[in-house]
């Protein structure tokens, strides 16, 4: 897909509640989902797909690739690879996430956008699941907008997975100060780029371990 066609998708796309909770380290999460969609040729009426998206426990990254990290995501996924490789490049080469969409389902309703969401988003507050996410997304660009959202949950848990692998040796098992300290500097850059709050600790990181000029232009392109 054309990378301006992608950016539109992405533009339309919102994240109205989020998990609560981080991706485990040590076991696998399911993420519970909604997304909600206006259907574009049926003025009120809205469309709404529900399922699960099981994360597994990340790995130490080995060779992958695009197919094997996300399973049921549909026909069309693959024609996101450029941009999941290019926004998230930090996160993936450092640890190995896989996504599974599970139990996938999708209804039409007669009902405009807003009041669906309303009850759905009541819905999920009720149901108390710290791992629940709702989303509004153009009704073409659900299986992008599923994407997003898991790999934004997996780069704002990566600082943590990164921390728990490296208090059990499973990093660089001699200790070498100097590569944990880039490791932890890319976990910081994954999740920065999905959360503007955590620009100003990649910064005070980047200047405390001497690397600020090494990674400058990368940092300030962040903002």
């Amino acid at each position: 897909m054309d990378p301006s066609a992608i950016q539109s998708l992405l533009r339309r796309t919102e994240v109205l509640r989020s998990p609560r909770r981080l991706l485990s380290t040590f076991g696998a999460t399911r993420i519970s989902y909604r997304l909600v969609s206006p259907l574009e040729d049926a003025p009120g009426r809205t469309r709404v797909r529900r399922g699960s998206v099981v994360s597994e426990r990340p790995q130490i990254v080995t060779p992958d690739s695009f197919k094997e990290r996300f399973q049921g995501f549909g026909d069309t996924a693959a024609e996101f690879e450029g941009w999941v490789n290019a926004a998230y490049r930090d996160l993936l080469r450092v640890l190995e996430y896989n996504f599974k969409n599970d139990g996938f389902a999708a209804t039409v309703v007669s009902e405009r956008l807003p009041a669906v969401l309303e009850r759905v988003l009541a819905e999920v507050e009720r149901s108390e699941d710290p791992h629940a996410a709702v989303l509004r997304c153009p009704d073409k660009g659900w299986a992008l907008a599923l994407m997003k959202l898991t790999l934004e949950e997996a780069a704002r848990s990566f600082p943590v997975h990164v921390r728990d692998l490296e208090r059990r040796g499973l990093f660089d098992p001699e200790g070498k100060a100097a590569e944990a300290r880039r490791r932890e500097i890319s976990g910081l850059f994954a999740a920065a780029s999905a959360d503007p709050a955590a620009r100003e600790r990649l910064g005070d990181k980047l200047r405390e371990y001497g690397l600020f000029e090494e990674y400058e232009d990368r940092f300030l392109g962040l903002f």
